[in-house]
């Protein structure tokens, strides 16, 4: 099967390819998050229609699919992530049927990294040479390629901070009583839906014993929310949940 670049990847040519997993028994990969914690498992393609595919998928893969209403689907004849939609959900056979196969413009959430929200407040200063310090809520915290952390805080709408911006973020992890340290750059400024706030991201740098700590907290996170997901599997699985 010939190479194709994405400009000439028609919905028609994804069935086509996908049309050959199913007949060569090839799995695909599907990508999904939870509570921001990337789901990812290899899903059968078992029926392949003019406009729909059918696919048999990881339990917790269908809970992430019921949640957020799309999939992205990996194949390595097919040279982008294909974004689906579910048309239904077999929950307790785990069937998925999925239209609406293309390449997507952009990708919302973040596919491979983890970005885990606090189970209870965290306050987080923020200082910079021009202005005083202030004390903002911790929305979730990603370690990225490179050792680069990324801190995402909830800013009041009137706070002026700029883009790139130099800061420094000083807090406390749950179970750890030292101060970790972050010093980075303002990287993004989002005005969030229907608050007053702004979503403030910083993306920075910390003493190796502070990553250990921060990469330890999202370890311990990511075991909590994989636990939340199995208990909504067995809701589903019995009918609770709609």
């Amino acid at each position: 099967m010939g190479k194709i670049s994405k400009a000439d990847l028609t919905p028609e040519i994804i069935l086509g390819r996908l049309r050959a997993h199913l007949n060569e028994g090839r799995p695909v990969t599907l990508y999904n998050t939870y509570k921001g914690v990337p789901i990812t498992y290899e899903a059968e393609v078992a029926m392949i229609h003019h406009d729909f595919v059918g696919m048999i998928v990881h339990p917790y893969q269908a809970v992430c699919i019921k949640d957020e209403r799309r999939t992205y689907i990996e194949s390595k004849s097919i040279p982008a992530l294909i974004r689906a939609y579910p048309m239904s959900i077999d929950y307790t056979n785990q069937v998925v049927m999925l239209n609406e196969l293309k390449i997507p413009k952009s990708i919302s959430n973040d596919l491979q990294n983890s970005w885990v929200s606090p189970k209870k407040s965290i306050a987080v200063e923020v200082s910079s040479e021009d202005q005083d310090v202030h004390s903002l809520p911790l929305l979730e915290i990603a370690v990225l390629d490179n050792n680069r952390i990324r801190v995402a805080l909830s800013a009041h709408k009137d706070r002026v901070f700029k883009r790139l911006e130099e800061v420094g973020l000083t807090f406390r992890l749950p179970g750890n009583d030292n101060l970790i340290q972050v010093q980075g750059i303002v990287n993004s400024l989002t005005k969030i839906r229907y608050q007053d706030s702004k979503r403030l991201e910083v993306d920075g740098k910390a003493a190796m014993g502070d990553e250990i700590s921060i990469l330890a907290y999202i370890a311990k996170r990511e075991d909590q929310i994989r636990e939340d997901l199995d208990k909504a599997y067995q809701k589903l699985r019995r009918g609770k949940l709609r």
